[in-house]
């Protein structure tokens, strides 16, 4: 278990759970945040949408580089 600390404009927690899953390895992503940057705060609901596609964007592009690390070693 890898887990850090986030303070700034969002404060909280994330943290990576790596287990064996039958054959293989499971890596799990956690995170618990609080926004504390007021036009952030102000902005959470009407570009929730765009704040959503942004998260998966990165986290799809972290799984691919991820994955290509993971075939290269």
């Amino acid at each position: 278990m890898l887990e850090t600390a986030l303070s700034g404009d969002i404060e909280g927690w994330a943290r990576w759970t790596v287990t064996s899953h039958g054959a293989g390895t499971r890596a799990r992503y956690e995170q618990v945040v609080d926004v504390r940057k007021p036009l952030l705060r102000r902005l959470a609901v009407p570009c929730r949408p765009v704040f959503r596609a942004n998260h998966r964007l990165m986290m799809r592009a972290g799984a691919q580089g991820l994955a290509r690390h993971l075939q290269a070693v």
